[in-house]
C-alpha cells in the first residue's frame, strides 16, 4: 500500500488528547490516526451497538415496544381485574417458559444460566425482583420439572397490574414480540 500525506489543522488541546492516547495504546501518531480513520470508515462500525446513536434508538425501541403493549391492553386493564387464580399462574407459567425457550434457542445461547441471565436483565428494567421472586423465576425457566406458580405467588408479584407485571413486560422486552397476552 502506497501511504500519502494527510495535513489537517486541529486544536493544540486535540492535537494533545490525540498524542496521549496514541502513546497509551503504544502505537505513533499515524498509526494511532490511521486506525482511527479506518475505524469510523467501516462498515461493521455502523453496527456497532456502542454507538450513541444505536444506543437511543434501541432504548426507544424498548420504550415503545413497552407502550405498544400497554396500548394494545387498554380494553383489558379498563376492566376491573381478578386476582391470579391457581389455573390462570399454571397457564402463565407455561406461556413464559414457552416463550423463553423459543427465545434460547432462537438466539443460540451457549446454555440457559447465559440465557436466563440476559432475560433477567429484561425483567429488572421494569422491576427488581426480590431475591425470593428473582430464584423463583430462575427455577421455572431452568429447571427440567418446575413447579408453576401459584395464583399468591403472581398476585403478590403483579399487585393490582396483573396485565403489566415486571415478567412479562421483561419478556416482550426481551423478544420483541408485542403480541403477548
Amino acid at each position: 500500500m502506497t501511504k500519502s500525506q494527510f495535513n489537517i489543522k486541529i486544536s493544540k488541546d486535540l492535537l494533545i488528547r490525540v498524542k496521549r492516547q496514541a502513546m497509551m495504546s503504544g502505537k505513533s501518531l499515524t498509526e494511532h490516526i490511521t486506525h482511527l480513520v479506518t475505524k469510523s470508515l467501516s462498515d461493521d462500525d455502523i453496527q456497532n451497538n456502542d454507538l450513541p446513536s444505536v444506543k437511543k434508538i434501541k432504548d426507544l425501541e424498548e420504550r415503545l415496544l413497552s407502550l405498544e403493549s400497554i396500548v394494545s391492553n387498554r380494553e383489558y386493564l379498563s376492566q376491573k381485574l381478578k386476582p391470579f387464580t391457581n389455573s390462570e399462574a399454571i397457564n402463565c407459567t407455561r406461556f413464559m417458559r414457552g416463550v423463553f425457550d423459543k427465545e434460547f434457542e432462537k438466539r443460540n445461547y451457549d446454555d440457559k444460566s447465559e440465557a436466563f441471565d440476559d432475560f433477567l436483565q429484561s425483567v429488572e428494567v421494569y422491576d427488581q425482583l426480590n431475591e425470593s421472586f428473582s430464584n423463583r423465576l430462575k427455577e421455572i425457566m431452568l429447571s427440567d420439572k418446575p413447579s408453576p406458580w401459584t395464583g399468591k405467588e403472581l398476585n403478590e408479584l403483579t399487585g393490582e397490574d396483573k396485565c403489566n407485571c415486571s415478567i412479562r413486560r421483561g419478556l416482550i422486552n426481551w423478544t420483541g414480540k408485542i403480541e403477548c397476552p
